[in-house]
């Protein structure tokens, strides 16, 4: 539903001036509301019946690790560097 705006823009403006704004944003309200819940949903029906596709290697756990620890090293440092401009 987010996406309505950057995918389908003229239908999307087509849409408010049709339905009027309020009208608009009640109905995508609605629909977001309806897809969080069947993400919830599915996610609770996921959860009782587990299924693994892929299983990484025990070695890769340690290098997502190590990659972890240095991207949060380079966010900090952008961080920094924003601040200063």
């Amino acid at each position: 539903m987010h996406s309505t705006r950057i995918v389908a823009d003229d239908w999307r403006t087509a849409q408010v001036q049709r339905l009027g704004e309020r009208a608009w944003k009640g109905i995508y309200s609605l629909l977001s509301l309806a897809g969080f819940g069947l993400i919830i949903w599915g996610f609770g029906l996921a959860a009782h019946d587990p299924v693994v596709l892929w299983m990484p290697p025990v070695a890769m756990r340690h290098v997502a690790a190590l990659l972890t620890l240095f991207a949060f090293v380079l966010l900090a440092g952008s961080l920094c560097a924003a601040q200063r401009h």
